[in-house]
């Protein structure tokens, strides 16, 4: 009988330190994960914004520009901080792809 009580003793002990060690595995591995893999939000917004590029940005401004809307496009340009396609941030180019889509399409 005593056998017995001291294999339960045993694996009471084993259990505890068990789920202890599963505890701490745990967040160890949600903060590995967090670190590995960055917020979806962010991971979407630098996606969009680093799939426009400039020459996609001129492309859709000349168009807007060759049919008639060069008002439009200086608007725009001033929006996104600049005079010229030149002097608009790169990280800004998203934003302004999209608004002068937009406005070659309410044309």
């Amino acid at each position: 009988m005593k056998t017995l009580i001291d294999v339960l003793a045993a694996l009471s002990d084993f259990v505890k330190i068990a789920s202890e060690w599963a505890e701490s595995a745990s967040k160890a591995e949600v903060e590995t994960f967090t670190q590995i893999y960055p917020q979806k939000e962010e991971a979407v917004k630098k996606a969009v914004e680093k799939s426009v590029t400039l020459e996609e940005v001129r492309s859709v401004l000349a168009n807007l520009s060759r049919s008639g809307q060069k008002e439009t496009v200086l608007k725009l340009l001033q929006k996104y901080g600049g005079s010229r396609l030149s002097e608009v941030p790169p990280e800004r180019y998203a934003a302004l792809f999209a608004d002068a889509q937009e406005a070659a399409h309410a044309e």
